[in-house]
């Protein structure tokens, strides 16, 4: 059995990272959203303004 942190809800580690298979780590389905990539090109453009 695994062993569970309940003083954590947020709590895990590498191990049950590891044990997803290919069909759980594509249900997952990360990357960088939309809103990151224009909020990201924003600030470089204004970091570049000011200098």
């Amino acid at each position: 059995m695994k062993k569970q942190n309940v003083n954590n809800k947020l709590a895990f580690n590498k191990v049950a990272v590891a044990e997803l298979n290919d069909n759980q780590l594509q249900a997952v389905e990360g990357g960088i959203t939309p809103g990151i990539v224009i909020g990201l090109t924003i600030y470089i453009v204004i970091d570049k303004m000011l200098d």
